[in-house]
């Protein structure tokens, strides 16, 4: 047989080879889980929205009397409102530690960390 002639088959049969190989993977449909994604990143936008406006909305939220707390007076609501904390909710989701970074180590000499977070938890229940 001539050198030509199976060099010339050579690349017809490559090339078929090619052709059913792209046919077979590149071509087809793109699979569901696509249109999957798709979903989960529409829904985490429109989760994304909800709590936007729920920071926007905190801005708006008349602040409530935290010296009803025991331990909390004038300089530690101060403080506090300066760090966005306005409501019993705000105070009651914080940790004691970032209760003490937020007043400062003095609180620990004045009253209980946690007592605090407890009793912001109590009066926000009630509201």
């Amino acid at each position: 047989m001539n050198p030509w002639t199976i060099f010339l088959i050579g690349v017809l049969v490559g090339w078929l080879i090619e052709w059913i190989i792209d046919w077979a993977y590149w071509r087809r449909e793109a699979p569901p889980e696509s249109a999957n994604k798709s979903d989960e990143v529409s829904d985490l936008r429109q989760e994304n929205a909800k709590l936007k406006s729920r920071l926007t909305l905190c801005d708006e939220i008349k602040p409530h009397q935290l010296e009803r707390i025991k331990g909390i007076g004038p300089a530690i609501k101060k403080r506090l409102n300066k760090n966005k904390i306005k409501t019993f909710s705000q105070l009651a989701d914080i940790t004691p530690q970032h209760l003490i970074e937020i007043v400062g180590e003095q609180i620990k000499h004045l009253v209980d960390e946690n007592e605090i977070i407890h009793q912001a938890k109590d009066f926000a229940s009630l509201i």
